[in-house]
């Protein structure tokens, strides 16, 4: 096999974008993009979960920050809910009947706001109008007609108790204790010196006639009670009639306008009835009121000022949700989804050192203000939010959001406070969040899949098409327009779209994380502008910023070259040496992705078919390099120990590594290292390798390659290049090649080699310049190839494997000549 038809062509090394392919000369001539590219997929679910009116069908938008999901999200958000209708308004109103349970009262969008005024203007006239019908002189001829009985009742009673007083020889005198009793002699009421001197039966007789005459005064007292209760409640009842004709011509305004709701009209009948009820609070002028509490002084003042803040609050009406301004559906992000942020609160003030609240200090939530729209949450951040979470899965379980604080579900204690009553909501929940939140949810909550019904899946990535490049162009005119960006120069326009293959690290497509671009395009802008003279930014300015973008970030990366320049971290470029092979790996920082070579070593012995795995021993290897690593022994048997047995013991190790090794990229190059070992045949050092194998000894794809090939140039062009050294990748990973234009400027100069392989085998012959071969029906491999060498060296030890047994049978054999026991002793005691 000729090994250089495995060499990559250089044109299959990097993803090129021509210019003048793009049709413009500047982004000044295009139409900045409308819409979003890319995710055809994702748009589709989201038209579909929007639109779609049944329980359950929330959207889960999946993606990664910076592919546009929310941008995308907004856009759709804005459209759907524009053609939607207006939801209504929810207000709460006093409840007459339990104060502590305001209602809910459900009106027509913008209503809300005309109900506070109304009622505002309701308790204006109140105070206005009931004053001056209580000083009317038709009020006084009521009050006084309705007064006329009891007053006659009053006059029969207290002339009852002087007539009976008189016939008792008594007479009668009120005073702060009562009704006193005082004797008449000689038609002269008597002193107490008089009564003193009285004879002991004179006074007898007079106690005894008292007590009689007291008694019947208390009976008659109870009758006047009765009557003075009597008279209080005829009293009220004319101010209630009095308060019900001065406030009826208003209510019948009210009823009027709100006669479409209900639960209105049933509030203003109870307000009403309230006004009557306390129509002391309205008997008084309020400019009479008002220079009576500006008359108040230190706490009294201060008690005036709560008290002024509280009055009437009763009549007042709390718009919770106010859609007046609203066009269309509600759309709310709501970016701290935190209990009281989502579910709302009932807020307090301090009041004398004591928390005081009321119906106006409740507050919404973010599901009330979207209810009939959409509510948008990043899922990390609802669920880090203590009880969040399960709240809104009790509010899509039941379709109504209740206000209570979060305290209260925790306190020992049950305290009076207000329960405001339940809102039914109808929001649609659009929550956003990464691939593994998803994942996590699905898993750990048997509920999510039965309230999050539809996936809006963002790809990181999209077909390289000459219409996708240039809706790159259009997106740079975005970014032009919106943040007043040079236009770019088509050359310019063409790096970014090289870029967007080398972030995905595939020839065929581009990113579609558009945030990585958006930042190139501002670093790439503020170099032109530093260059000075160009009007454009160029193709130059772009590369100029990709490489200053990796210099503010390979810090890491070049300490580590300049310990394999000193020699410290020690890699071959030149030379061979049997059981050593250049691996690749690749170093991921957060911002920052850059490849490296790592020697791995083998070494083969006597032994019972174990390959032992240095590192994995160490307990400094993950599972998935793990599996890939007992591949190597399933490859060996079945290529090898098919006729012969495998008395071999093989130790590999990846030298002068100190963190977790992890991954299977590294097992084909671990598998050269170790056929190179037992055939004794030296590997080139000036040549690195990378892929994973199968049982079958087909190398398989891996991750990283264009920065393990750069990480390997870069120790090369250190140490200095010479047209031999190059990188093994598989064949199945050419499509991922995003090189540097070093890279590939030196490989198309002769001065660096990348070569594909499908297998085992190839590489063998790449890394050695030695065929592997195949063997024949007998299974014998030919002379001089890889594989020959291979099974003479595991002959040998099988052979030697048999000399060592026969030995430990001969001395077994000679130490039983006695009957199996050793002479000369005496073992019966």
């Amino acid at each position: 096999m000729d090994v250089n038809s495995l060499l990559v062509p250089v044109d299959k090394l990097t993803s090129y974008c021509d210019p003048d392919s793009l049709g413009f000369e500047t982004t000044q001539e295009l139409a900045p993009l409308e819409g979003t590219v890319g995710q055809e997929r994702a748009i589709s679910a989201l038209d579909f979960g929007l639109n779609v009116d049944a329980p359950g069908y929330n959207i889960f938008v999946m993606g990664y920050p910076g592919t546009g999901r929310t941008t995308t999200l907004i856009g759709f958000l804005r459209r759907v809910a524009g053609e939607r209708p207006t939801p209504d308004d929810w207000c709460y109103v006093h409840n007459f009947h339990d104060p502590l349970q305001p209602v809910a009262v459900r009106v027509p969008p913008g209503m809300g706001r005309q109900i506070v005024h109304d009622m505002s203007e309701l308790v204006r006239d109140c105070l206005r109008e009931i004053p001056g019908a209580f000083e009317s002189e038709e009020y006084r001829a009521q009050v006084e007609d309705a007064m006329r009985g009891i007053q006659s009742q009053r006059e029969a009673i207290t002339q009852g108790i002087e007539e009976e007083a008189q016939r008792q020889g008594f007479v009668v005198q009120p005073s702060s204790a009562g009704i006193v009793t005082t004797p008449v002699i000689n038609g002269q009421p008597i002193s107490r010196e008089m009564y003193n001197i009285l004879p002991d039966d004179t006074k007898a007789v007079l106690r005894s006639k008292s007590e009689a005459l007291q008694e019947y005064i208390n009976r008659r007292l109870v009758e006047l009670r009765r009557v003075e209760r009597e008279a209080y409640r005829v009293r009220a009842q004319v101010d209630k009639d009095l308060v019900r004709s001065v406030t009826g011509p208003a209510f019948m305004d009210l009823k009027e306008k709100y006669k479409e709701v209900p639960a209105l009209l049933s509030y203003l009948d109870d307000v009403r009835e309230d006004i009557a009820d306390h129509v002391d609070e309205f008997r008084v002028h309020e400019e009479q009121r008002q220079q009576q509490q500006e008359q108040l002084q230190g706490e009294a003042a201060i008690m005036r000022d709560i008290v002024e803040a509280e009055r009437f609050s009763r009549y007042k009406v709390n718009v919770l949700v106010d859609n007046s301004r609203t066009k269309g559906a509600p759309v709310i992000f709501e970016w701290s989804p935190s209990y009281y942020n989502l579910f709302g609160r009932v807020e307090y003030r301090s009041r004398f050192g004591t928390a005081a609240t009321d119906l106006t200090m409740v507050r919404p939530g973010a599901l009330h203000v979207a209810s009939g729209g959409y509510l948008a949450i990043q899922a990390k951040d609802i669920l880090i939010n203590p009880l969040a979470w399960e709240t809104l899965k009790r509010v899509l379980r039941s379709g109504e959001v209740r206000i209570e604080n979060f305290a209260e579900q925790f306190s020992s204690i049950p305290t009076a406070t207000l329960r405001p009553q339940p809102i039914p909501v109808n929001t649609k929940i659009i929550l956003m969040g990464t691939p593994y939140l998803f994942s996590l949810l699905q898993r750990a909550d048997e509920d999510f899949g039965k309230f999050f019904k539809v996936k809006a899946d963002f790809d990181l990535s999209m077909e390289k098409t000459p219409d996708n490049a240039r809706f790159y162009a259009a997106f740079v005119c975005n970014r032009c327009r919106d943040l007043n960006v040079r236009p770019f120069h088509k050359s310019g326009v063409a790096k970014l779209v090289e870029y967007a293959s080398r972030v995905v690290e595939d020839q065929t497509r581009l990113t579609t994380r558009f945030i990585d671009i958006a930042d190139l395009i501002t670093e790439a802008d503020y170099w032109a502008r530093h260059d000075g003279d160009s009007k454009a930014v160029m193709g130059a300015h772009v590369a100029k910023a990709i490489k200053e973008k990796i210099f503010r970030s390979n810090l890491p990366e070049e300490r580590i070259q300049r310990l394999i320049d000193e020699g410290t971290i020690l890699i071959d470029a030149e030379g061979a040496v049997a059981g050593q092979v250049n691996g690749l790996s690749v170093y991921m920082l957060g911002d920052y992705s850059f490849g490296r070579p790592v020697r791995i070593t083998a070494r083969t012995s006597l032994g019972r078919g174990q390959v032992a795995n240095i590192d994995r021993e160490a307990q400094m290897t993950g599972r998935i390099h793990n599996k890939g690593f007992f591949i190597l022994t399933s490859y060996l048997m079945g290529k090898f120990g098919q006729d012969r047995p495998l008395n071999v013991r093989v130790s590999i190790g990846f030298e002068q590594t100190y963190d977790e090794v992890e991954g299977d990229s590294a097992s084909a190059a671990e598998l050269y290292a170790l056929l190179s070992s037992l055939a004794g045949i030296p590997i080139k050092q000036s040549i690195a390798v990378t892929g994973s194998v199968n049982q079958f000894g087909q190398v398989q794809a891996i991750g990283g390659a264009t920065h393990k090939i750069e990480g390997f140039f870069d120790v090369c062009k250190g140490k200095g290049l010479t047209g031999r050294q190059g990188v093994v990748i598989p064949r199945s990973n050419v499509k991922n090649l995003v090189l540097r234009e070093d890279v590939v400027e030196a490989v198309k100069s002769g001065m660096f080699n990348v070569w594909a392989v499908d297998s085992i085998e190839q590489g063998m012959e790449v890394l050695t310049g030695v065929p592997m071969g195949q063997p024949d029906d007998k299974g014998a491999y030919p002379e001089g190839a890889i594989g020959y060498a291979v099974v003479k060296a595991l002959d040998r030890l099988a052979e030697k494997a048999r000399d060592l047994a026969r030995q430990e049978g001969g001395d077994a054999d000679s130490g039983s000549a006695n009957g199996g026991q050793p002479s000369g002793h005496d073992h019966s005691a």
